[in-house]
This record gives structure tokens, C-alpha cells and sequence, in this order.
């Protein structure tokens, strides 16, 4: 068999494609299942797949707990059967990318003066709403993949009433659409106080999102 792509990122989701080779197709008999097992160091993972056509089977990538090369063995079922047969294997890696990287930042941004600096200069860059969109699916899945600190907070550790007006990761998420990644952060705890704070410019989050013209995102943030 050969996996296309032959990487993915730690949070998975994406569509793997296998091509089978001429006698793994000699092995196929109607009904027959076929699942992906994922192999690594410590966790393991079974995928089932779809077949698109005669030679071509389709799975969703898992998510996995850390950056290594490990191994998918393709298996088949037989109809009535209950035991599982090999057919093929082939090295795998699952890697850190971009959206990952910017998750663990934001992560450690949250509460920190000045701390999404270095995130603003997506601004000074024209970035297409398509890529916008990709960026907001993937960096949620990143974000959901990530195992938060004990007592993590969109706040840090510093009491409301003591904050000065500064950018929050919902003010972040606001300017640039990212609707998947704001119902993400909605859900973490210092959220509601969050959404009454303001930045610099006087703005909270859902003006914010007003002001960008992102209407469905403004409607999110004053539910």
C-alpha cells in the first residue's frame, strides 16, 4: 500500500488516502472491511476507511499524543469473521506544524501583558479570508488537542479588577473571524469576565468583531 500524505499534524483529522497495491486487490473479496492501525510509542489508534474506488481506500488521520514516526498496518475483516488479517505496513509521522505552534503560543499568551505582541503581525500581512478560514479550523483543532495547564484561564492569573486595557485572546480571535477558535475559548474558564474587557482602542471583543464586519461572530459574542 502508499499513504498519501505520509505526515500529519498532532491534532489528525485530515483525509489519509490509501492506494492498494495488486495483492492486497487479489485478497479483496466483497464485503471485506479494512481499518488502519496506528502504532506508536505509547498510544495506538484504530481507523476504519471508506473505499472510493476499486484501489483507493479513505480514512480520517487520528490524533496523537507526541512527534514520531509510527507504524500503519493495513488490516482486513472478512464478512462473518471475527479474526483480523495484515496486509501491508508503512512508516508514518505524526509532526508539530504552524497552527500547533501558534496554539502553545496563544496558550501561554493568555493573561501575560503584552503577551499576543507577536501575533499582531498577522495584521501587517494581506492574508486572504480563505486562509483565514483554514488557519481557524486548524489552530481549533490544535487548541482542542492541547492538554491546558492546571487552572488555566483566559485571564492568567491577574484579577479583573486590576486589569488595564490590553488585547485578549477573544480580542484576537474576534479581529480575524476565527469563529471555530472563539467557540473554543468561549468554553474556558475566565471567558465571561473576558468578554467585558477592553483593549487599548476602548473595544471589547463583540465591538471588535462589529467593526471587522464579522456579523455571525459578533452575534456569538453577545449571546
Amino acid at each position: 500500500m502508499k499513504l498519501h500524505p505520509q505526515q500529519a499534524p498532532l491534532y489528525g483529522h485530515g483525509v489519509i488516502t490509501v492506494q492498494l497495491a495488486n495483492e492486497e486487490l487479489a485478497a479483496n473479496e466483497e464485503g471485506v472491511e479494512y481499518f488502519l492501525l496506528f502504532a506508536g510509542s505509547t498510544q495506538r489508534h484504530l481507523t476504519s476507511t471508506l473505499r472510493s474506488s476499486h484501489d483507493t481506500l479513505q480514512a480520517v488521520c487520528p490524533a496523537h499524543d507526541c512527534c514520531e514516526v509510527v507504524l500503519v498496518t493495513l488490516c482486513s475483516v472478512k464478512p462473518g469473521r471475527c479474526d483480523v488479517a495484515p496486509l501491508a505496513e508503512q512508516r508514518f509521522s505524526f509532526v508539530q506544524d504552524l497552527a500547533f505552534d501558534m496554539a502553545q503560543f496563544l496558550v501561554s499568551a493568555a493573561g501575560r501583558a503584552d503577551g499576543l505582541g507577536a501575533a499582531l503581525l498577522l495584521d501587517k500581512y494581506q492574508i486572504p479570508p480563505q486562509e483565514y478560514e483554514r488557519l481557524d479550523e486548524s489552530l481549533a483543532l490544535a487548541l482542542h488537542h492541547l492538554v491546558l495547564p492546571p487552572g488555566w484561564s483566559l485571564l492568567g492569573n491577574r484579577i479583573i479588577n486590576n486589569m488595564k486595557p490590553e488585547e485578549t485572546l477573544l480580542h484576537f480571535s474576534a479581529c480575524r473571524g476565527l469563529l471555530q477558535v472563539t467557540q473554543f475559548l468561549l468554553q474556558q474558564s475566565g471567558a465571561r469576565e473576558a468578554l467585558r474587557l477592553i483593549n487599548r482602542q476602548g473595544h471589547t471583543p463583540s465591538a471588535v468583531a462589529a467593526l471587522r464586519g464579522h456579523k455571525h461572530l459578533h452575534e456569538l459574542l453577545i449571546k
